[in-house]
């Protein structure tokens, strides 16, 4: 049994390093002014709900104590609404305030990629508890 739950928190551990990573690329592309079709379009917004997801939730590190874990990653829920949520007003505060704390322009798409991300994270993390 302890063998599957290392195995479970090892594969957490690589997506999150690989999201992360991702994340990052997406962010140096974008920042350098690359075109690269869905991966400067969509990349961050998928991969970056999606790390906040296995963060949020410790289940990369188990161990880990924090009051973000305590609260907002106390369940899987908790942890998938808040973070859609937050990133989907974001997103909305880009129509209202396009200039403002997050500066961009509005796409409605932005907010299917974080239900993506995030959804995917979930349904992982679900079907996995229920396979323990």
């Amino acid at each position: 049994m302890a063998g599957k739950s290392e195995r479970r928190v090892r594969g957490w551990r690589v997506a999150s390093y690989g999201l992360l990573i991702v994340w990052v690329g997406c962010a140096v592309l974008g920042m350098n002014k690359v075109r690269a079709g869905f991966l400067t379009n969509y990349g961050a917004d998928v991969t970056q709900p999606a790390w906040l997801y296995i963060v949020t939730r410790g289940l990369d590190d188990p161990g880990r104590r924090s009051r973000v874990k305590r609260w907002f990653g106390a369940t899987p829920e908790r942890a998938a609404m808040v973070i859609f949520l937050a990133a989907a007003l974001t997103e909305a505060s880009q129509r209202v305030w396009p200039r403002g704390v997050f500066a961009g322009r509005f796409d409605p798409l932005d907010i299917v990629a974080y239900a993506v991300g995030v959804g995917a994270c979930y349904a992982i993390d679900r079907l996995g508890a229920q396979s323990e």
